[in-house]
């Protein structure tokens, strides 16, 4: 018809249109990028008390603008996140933003990638903990992000409201046990061999006895008699061991009553609670295993 542009023209200028949404996300997205540089061009844990306030209200203007434009924030932080040379601080509290804005498993699987590159000393270890485990609850794989802290001797986390104290070794058990065992069972037999700090190596050793495997079993031994490694370490896993003589009349009774795999589940379903009781029930089921498998 007169007036109306041909097949061709109109083929052009579909082409031409998609161009410019091309050119225009391209636009948004590096702008997003240049302002997560600027919002995060520093680390807390260098800051003082005065700067960090300064600081936060930044953050607090970012995270603004962030909800309040989700269709254009959350595919860049997507994007921004799974760049791991942006800043340490970000690739945490922009893991944090992301799922404030979209809690999905696909998104949970950005974080914990992104968080397992974060800088601990730039965050509450706390907040870090109960993430991580919320996570973990969900039956996402929390290796990674819970490894981190290995690298933390000092990592500690305090639950008031049960007057409970999480070292680095239970805060490692909580941040896995959730989860399926697959996930972690051979990255910690690994890790384990090749990890040299002291107080890391007691950590993985108390995580492989609460795998209750026989190839979890066979690595502890193994540390056990590696006349290399630490001597408390070493002493550390020759006590674990014997723990498996303590079975109490109760716990065998109710092994025989149930199958391994119930007991696993029931483990795994106990430690989505974060309590004195919970770990408590921690150890019995594990009892129980052991029981089980003799």
């Amino acid at each position: 018809m007169p007036g109306q542009p041909n097949a061709p023209s109109r083929v052009r200028w579909l082409f031409f249109a998609i161009a410019l949404l091309v050119a225009f996300a391209s636009a948004q997205a590096s702008s997003i990028h240049e302002e997560i540089q600027r919002t995060y061009s520093f680390q807390p844990h260098i800051l003082s008390s005065a700067q960090i306030t300064e600081k936060s209200g930044v953050l607090d203007q970012f995270w603004a603008r962030a909800k309040s434009q989700p269709n254009l924030y959350v595919p860049a932080l997507r994007q921004e996140l799974a760049d791991f040379k942006n800043p340490p601080f970000f690739l945490y509290d922009g893991s944090m933003l992301l799922l404030s804005l979209s809690d999905t498993s696909a998104d949970r699987k950005v974080a914990l990638a992104a968080i397992a590159r974060s800088d601990l000393r730039d965050v509450q270890a706390t907040g870090y903990f109960f993430q991580v485990h919320r996570m973990a609850t969900l039956n996402e794989d929390t290796t990674a992000a819970a490894f981190h802290i290995l690298g933390q001797p000092g990592f500690k986390v305090f639950i008031p409201q049960h007057v409970l104290t999480l070292a680095q070794n239970y805060a490692l058990v909580y941040m896995l046990m959730p989860t399926n065992q697959d996930y972690w069972l051979q990255p910690a037999i690994q890790s384990l061999r090749t990890e040299r700090d002291e107080t890391a190596q007691k950590s993985l050793i108390l995580l492989l006895w609460y795998a209750q495997t026989n190839a979890a079993d066979k690595q502890i031994a193994a540390f056990a008699a590696d006349a290399t490694k630490p001597a408390g370490a070493r002493d550390y896993a020759k006590q674990i061991m014997l723990a498996r003589n303590k079975i109490e009349p109760k716990q065998r009774a109710e092994a025989l009553a149930s199958t391994e795999a119930s007991l696993r589940q029931k483990r795994r379903e106990r430690m989505k609670a974060v309590s004195d009781e919970a770990l408590l029930d921690l150890d019995d089921y594990t009892m129980m295993l052991v029981a089980k498998r003799k």
